[in-house]
Parts: C-alpha cells; structure tokens; sequence
C-alpha cells in the first residue's frame, strides 16, 4: 500500500483547525504533521470512511500515527519511501496484546489516494480508511475483553492518539510488512473531532474522493 499525508494530535504540540480539517505537529518534529476530517454522512450513520493525512521529511525513516489510547488495541499507519517518489503504507495491528511488534494487517480497509508520493523531501499520504470507526479485525489475534476493543466516536472531543518516528536513511522499501528500527521519538494526543467535520456526499459515491484537494 502507498500513502503520503496523515494526521494530527499530540500533547504540546500545535493543534490548528481549519474549517474542517484537524492537524497536528509534534514539538520535536516540526516537518512532521497529522491530519484528520470525517464526513457527516459517516457521523451520522455511525460507518462509513474517514479521510486522514500525513506529511513527514524524508530525513525520517519512519513515521507513524495510532489510533487509540495504547499500542494494543490500536489502528496503527506507518508511513516510510518505498522508493524516491513513493511511499509505504503499512496498516498495523498487535496481535498479542501489544507485547510484541504490531504486524502488517491486511484486514484494514485503506486507500491510498492521489497526491500521495514524496516531493521535494516530504514524503505524504493521503488516506482513506473504511473501517477506523473500530478496532480493525486480526488474522489471528487472541480473544479480547470487549470493554478494552477500541472504538473511534467520529465527533468526539477528545479522542486519543499517538505517534511515533525514527530518523534514518530512507528504506525504499514497497513492502508493507517490512521489519523497522525502534521509534527514538514519540508522544500522545487529544485530537477534537467535532472540529473535522465536512459534509461531502463524494464521500460515499466517488471512492476516489479526496477532501485535502
């Protein structure tokens, strides 16, 4: 999969919303931005896509954004060059708890749509995704309490995220289920999503329908 933009929240971080699109920069990571809008219909219907970006220098490896409280129950995107004009996306989840290394998840139903690439030393994806409302289902991951499976309210006021990177020479690797370093820099964020709010019925009719365009 290939992706290039993505999306915001982080405690201390600069948190901008503008119109209907959320995003968010780490301190520590000012060439490193998240980003986030939902269309009503998905609101008010409780499913649907939501539309996420996200935008790093090349001069890190690796980037990431969890969509969640904890690694364990976490919708995770990891974002690094598949080549020097492409980039990766790689859908993860934990399979065991979050005890070990989240792994390449081809259950996540996740588009990479246009403008994604690398230019000019940022890498971007621009993502949607047609089942982030919940904690997407596993190949093989044991039974869960079902008070801990995540679930996304696409209008909360403080939804949890979190985030990580790795600085490092480019991978240039198009496989998904590639094997990555250590993040050496991470944090966590509340992001408002009544703030990303859009009403835009291409949503839900033009698969290709891309809100940061």
């Amino acid at each position: 999969m290939y992706f290039s933009r993505l999306l915001p929240a982080v405690a201390l971080g600069s948190v901008l919303a503008t119109a209907d699109i959320v995003t968010y920069s780490p301190p520590t990571e000012p060439g490193l931005s998240y980003s986030i809008t939902i269309p009503n219909t998905t609101t008010a219907a409780g499913s649907g896509p939501i539309y996420l970006q996200i935008s790093a220098s090349t001069s890190l490896q690796w980037v990431s954004l969890g969509e969640g409280a904890q690694m364990a129950s976490a919708n995770l995107f990891i974002l690094w060059a598949a080549s020097s004009t492409e980039v990766t996306l790689s859908p993860r989840s934990s399979l065991d708890g979050g005890k070990s290394e989240p792994q390449y998840n081809s259950l996540a139903n996740v588009t990479l749509l246009t403008g994604s690439g690398i230019n000019n030393g940022v890498m971007t994806a621009n993502i949607r995704c047609d089942n982030c409302l919940s904690a997407w289902p596993t190949p093989a991951a044991p039974p869960s309490d079902p008070s801990s499976v995540y679930t996304l309210d696409p209008e909360g006021t403080s939804t949890p995220w979190f985030w990580a990177s790795f600085t490092g020479p480019s991978l240039n690797d198009p496989d998904p289920s590639a094997d990555l370093a250590m993040h050496d820099d991470l944090g966590s964020m509340q992001l408002d999503l009544s703030q990303a709010q859009f009403s835009a019925a291409e949503a839900i009719t033009d698969p290709s329908y891309n809100p940061f365009q």
